[in-house]
Protein backbone atom coordinates (compact mmCIF):
# COMPACT_ATOMS: atom_id res chain seq x y z
CA UNK A 1 0.00 0.00 0.00
CA UNK A 2 2.85 2.29 0.95
CA UNK A 3 4.36 1.96 -2.56
CA UNK A 4 0.85 2.95 -3.94
CA UNK A 5 1.12 5.96 -1.89
CA UNK A 6 4.57 7.09 -3.33
CA UNK A 7 3.58 6.44 -7.00
CA UNK A 8 0.39 9.05 -6.58
CA UNK A 9 2.83 11.37 -4.98
CA UNK A 10 5.35 11.35 -7.83
CA UNK A 11 2.92 11.58 -10.28
CA UNK A 12 1.02 14.49 -8.85
CA UNK A 13 1.22 17.89 -11.09
CA UNK A 14 2.89 21.04 -9.22
CA UNK A 15 0.72 23.72 -7.64
CA UNK A 16 1.51 25.94 -11.29
CA UNK A 17 0.82 22.52 -13.22
CA UNK A 18 -2.59 22.67 -11.70
CA UNK A 19 -3.43 26.00 -10.85
CA UNK A 20 -2.12 28.14 -13.95
CA UNK A 21 -2.57 28.66 -17.57
CA UNK A 22 0.61 29.28 -19.21
CA UNK A 23 0.38 31.86 -22.07
CA UNK A 24 3.56 33.21 -23.68
CA UNK A 25 5.14 35.96 -25.68
CA UNK A 26 7.13 35.34 -28.12
CA UNK A 27 10.24 37.34 -29.68
CA UNK A 28 9.09 40.66 -27.74
CA UNK A 29 9.91 43.98 -29.35
CA UNK A 30 11.52 41.24 -32.27
CA UNK A 31 14.34 39.93 -30.67
CA UNK A 32 14.57 36.55 -31.48
CA UNK A 33 14.15 33.91 -28.77
CA UNK A 34 13.56 36.36 -26.24
CA UNK A 35 10.31 34.66 -25.07
CA UNK A 36 8.14 35.43 -21.88
CA UNK A 37 5.80 33.24 -20.13
CA UNK A 38 2.45 34.21 -18.21
CA UNK A 39 1.44 32.36 -15.42
CA UNK A 40 -2.21 33.28 -15.15
CA UNK A 41 -3.86 31.89 -12.01
CA UNK A 42 -8.00 31.49 -11.71
CA UNK A 43 -8.23 34.38 -10.03
CA UNK A 44 -6.80 36.53 -12.48
CA UNK A 45 -3.57 37.99 -10.56
CA UNK A 46 -0.10 36.84 -13.46
CA UNK A 47 3.03 36.29 -13.00
CA UNK A 48 5.56 36.71 -15.57
CA UNK A 49 8.68 34.70 -15.85
CA UNK A 50 11.77 33.60 -18.34
CA UNK A 51 10.02 31.16 -21.05
CA UNK A 52 12.72 27.94 -21.10
CA UNK A 53 13.19 29.39 -24.67
CA UNK A 54 14.45 32.15 -23.34
CA UNK A 55 18.64 32.51 -23.94
CA UNK A 56 19.09 32.64 -20.34
CA UNK A 57 17.94 29.64 -19.78
CA UNK A 58 18.85 27.88 -22.71
CA UNK A 59 22.36 29.31 -22.75
CA UNK A 60 22.71 28.53 -18.99
CA UNK A 61 24.06 32.04 -18.45
CA UNK A 62 25.37 33.28 -15.35
CA UNK A 63 23.23 36.25 -13.97
CA UNK A 64 25.30 39.37 -12.31
CA UNK A 65 22.64 41.96 -11.63
CA UNK A 66 18.94 42.63 -11.91
CA UNK A 67 17.88 45.89 -11.85
CA UNK A 68 14.35 47.21 -11.23
CA UNK A 69 15.38 50.90 -11.57
CA UNK A 70 13.50 51.81 -15.36
CA UNK A 71 14.64 55.51 -15.59
CA UNK A 72 15.15 58.14 -13.31
CA UNK A 73 12.04 58.57 -11.95
CA UNK A 74 10.39 55.18 -12.04
CA UNK A 75 11.90 52.13 -9.98
CA UNK A 76 9.70 48.93 -9.71
CA UNK A 77 10.64 48.35 -6.30
CA UNK A 78 8.72 51.24 -5.36
CA UNK A 79 5.68 50.23 -6.09
CA UNK A 80 3.15 50.70 -3.32
CA UNK A 81 -0.25 48.55 -2.87
CA UNK A 82 -2.65 49.10 -0.09
CA UNK A 83 -6.49 47.74 0.42
CA UNK A 84 -8.49 44.91 -0.44
CA UNK A 85 -8.57 45.53 -4.07
CA UNK A 86 -4.91 46.33 -3.99
CA UNK A 87 -5.68 49.66 -4.99
CA UNK A 88 -2.15 51.79 -5.67
CA UNK A 89 0.01 49.90 -7.91
CA UNK A 90 2.01 51.02 -11.03
CA UNK A 91 0.21 50.29 -14.24
CA UNK A 92 1.74 48.48 -16.97
CA UNK A 93 1.05 48.22 -20.32
CA UNK A 94 2.37 45.03 -22.99
CA UNK A 95 5.84 46.36 -23.31
CA UNK A 96 6.60 47.98 -20.16
CA UNK A 97 9.80 47.00 -18.75
CA UNK A 98 9.45 45.31 -15.65
CA UNK A 99 13.26 44.79 -14.96
CA UNK A 100 16.80 44.15 -16.76
CA UNK A 101 18.82 41.50 -16.20
CA UNK A 102 22.71 41.66 -16.71
CA UNK A 103 25.18 38.65 -17.48
CA UNK A 104 28.68 38.22 -16.57
CA UNK A 105 29.50 38.51 -19.90
CA UNK A 106 27.99 42.01 -20.58
CA UNK A 107 24.77 41.18 -22.08
CA UNK A 108 21.28 42.85 -20.92
CA UNK A 109 18.18 41.70 -21.23
CA UNK A 110 14.89 43.61 -20.53
CA UNK A 111 11.87 41.89 -19.12
CA UNK A 112 8.51 43.38 -19.79
CA UNK A 113 5.46 42.52 -18.57
CA UNK A 114 3.76 41.41 -21.87
CA UNK A 115 0.31 42.70 -20.77
CA UNK A 116 -2.08 45.18 -19.72
CA UNK A 117 -2.52 45.57 -15.75
CA UNK A 118 -1.08 46.98 -12.72
CA UNK A 119 1.65 45.58 -11.11
CA UNK A 120 1.43 44.44 -7.33
CA UNK A 121 4.88 43.39 -6.22
CA UNK A 122 8.00 42.22 -7.64
CA UNK A 123 10.01 39.42 -6.53
CA UNK A 124 12.73 41.29 -4.19
CA UNK A 125 14.94 37.57 -3.45
CA UNK A 126 16.37 37.63 -7.24
CA UNK A 127 18.26 40.55 -5.89
CA UNK A 128 20.21 39.20 -3.17
CA UNK A 129 20.27 35.36 -4.86
CA UNK A 130 19.95 36.24 -8.85
CA UNK A 131 21.06 32.08 -9.38
CA UNK A 132 17.02 31.67 -8.28
CA UNK A 133 16.26 32.36 -11.91
CA UNK A 134 17.81 29.63 -13.35
CA UNK A 135 17.23 27.22 -10.22
CA UNK A 136 13.23 27.86 -9.95
CA UNK A 137 12.73 28.81 -13.42
CA UNK A 138 8.58 28.11 -13.74
CA UNK A 139 8.33 29.80 -10.28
Amino acid sequence: MDSEDKDAQDKAPSVVDRYYTRWYRADMKGKPCEDHCILQHSNRICVVTLAESHPILQDERQIKSINYQISNGCSRLNNKVSGKSKRGGQFLTDFAPLCRITCTDETEYTIYSCIRGRLLEVNEAILETPSLLLQKVKT
